[in-house]
């Protein structure tokens, strides 16, 4: 195995299966505030076409989060002609924030190469931004609380801080592994994840099941694009030639 003394994870999209944990827990909030009074399949469809229109906006602070979740929300009940207001968007989005953890299932292939991490004396950790209660929920429900002790999860509400600040990176370090040399972050944002592990001096992983581009010229250890790549990287030293 390679020489990384410490290796962390992002959680959505990493580990957490985000997508099928999103629709799932989705679903179960539009069959609690709408019943059978119309179809999921196809308000979902428009729903997440709302969300991916408006996710820039987000992301680059055009909207805030309260903004973003209304805005998503009632244009999908316009396009079905549906009645709602900003309180029935909030109901929905704070309902949806108290179930979600619930439906959490990891990224296929994950379990097993956390026990191969384990078997191995590896020390884990996650760093991830948000809510400490959701976040939480979401890896116990998903059946990967044995693989990281709670100080071992690093989530931005509970420590004031959040990628990609450097600080975050920083803490987790002091907090689980001080004399590591070589930290290893692995997640799926490339500005988050990749770019804050970089300048916090840690080493990073891409990892890209969506294949989309790197949007700056910063280098990764490697690329992968699903869970059998990771492992392979994990067990085979990368080539000392690149990046």
């Amino acid at each position: 195995m390679n020489t990384w003394d410490l290796i962390c994870f992002d959680l959505d999209d990493t580990l957490i299966d985000y997508e099928r944990t999103f629709q799932a827990a989705i679903h179960h909030c539009f069959t609690t505030f709408f019943g059978q009074q119309f179809d999921f399949s196809s308000w979902f469809i428009t729903f997440k076409q709302c969300c991916d229109r408006y996710w820039n906006d987000y992301a680059c602070r055009r909207l805030t989060r309260t903004e973003y979740r209304r805005l998503r929300f009632l244009e999908t009940m316009s396009v079905y002609n549906r009645k709602a207001d900003h309180q029935m968007a909030d109901a929905f989005q704070d309902y949806f924030d108290q179930v979600v953890g619930r439906f959490s299932v990891p990224v296929d292939g994950l379990i097993p190469l956390l026990h191969w991490l384990r078997n191995r004396s590896v020390p884990l950790g996650v760093i991830t931004n948000g809510t400490g209660r959701i976040q939480r929920e979401k890896l116990y429900y998903a059946g990967l609380h044995p693989f990281f002790s709670d100080e071992a999860i690093i989530i931005s509400e509970e420590v004031g801080m959040k990628k990609p600040d450097r600080a975050i990176f920083s803490y987790a370090k002091q907090q689980l592994a001080p004399h590591c040399d070589q930290p290893l972050f692995i997640g799926d944002s490339w500005e988050l994840d990749v770019v804050g592990a970089l300048r916090a001096n840690w080493q990073a992983v891409y990892f890209n099941p969506r294949q989309n581009a790197p949007t700056t010229f910063h280098q990764p250890v490697a690329v992968c694009n699903n869970v059998n790549e990771l492992l392979v990287l994990l067990r085979e030293p990368p080539d000392e030639g690149k990046g």
